[in-house]
């Protein structure tokens, strides 16, 4: 008779008490697969969100690493980005961001143009990765 293998627990990981607030954890890892929500430019060590788009998008992808490194992840595990921006405007400074941190893994995306939560935020990105 063969065992069947445990199924991997779930990991739940939040980076703010604000997260609460939400009903939401900033990422969960399942397995091999782990799931980045909707993340935003705030710096965490300040409690600001800046006013340039470009710092937002780099804010982000710090939230991002800090997310995929509690579950044990890397940016590099990363196959799929939705970005999402509030004016086309604010591509011109964020596509350089981007390029920086995804130009030599290339996942697949998305890109919209939307409201967000908080008319100050600019940039939101969410990041599915896998690391099997």
């Amino acid at each position: 008779m063969t065992k069947s293998k445990p199924k991997p627990k779930r990991q739940l990981i939040t980076l703010s008490e604000g997260e609460k607030s939400y009903a939401m954890s900033r990422a969960v890892v399942q397995g091999d697969w782990c799931f980045v929500s909707g993340t935003v430019g705030y710096d965490y060590s300040s409690g600001e969100l800046p006013d340039d788009p470009a710092q937002q998008a780099m804010n982000t992808f710090a939230n991002i690493q800090a997310a995929l490194k509690a579950g044990g992840f890397e940016l590099g595990h990363t196959i799929r980005v939705q970005y999402t921006l509030t004016d086309r405007a604010h591509m011109d400074a964020v596509l350089p961001v981007i390029r920086q941190h995804f130009g030599n893994i290339l996942p697949a995306a998305t890109m919209v143009i939307a409201d967000l939560v908080d008319e100050r935020m600019k940039v939101e990105i969410e990041v599915t990765a896998f690391k099997g």
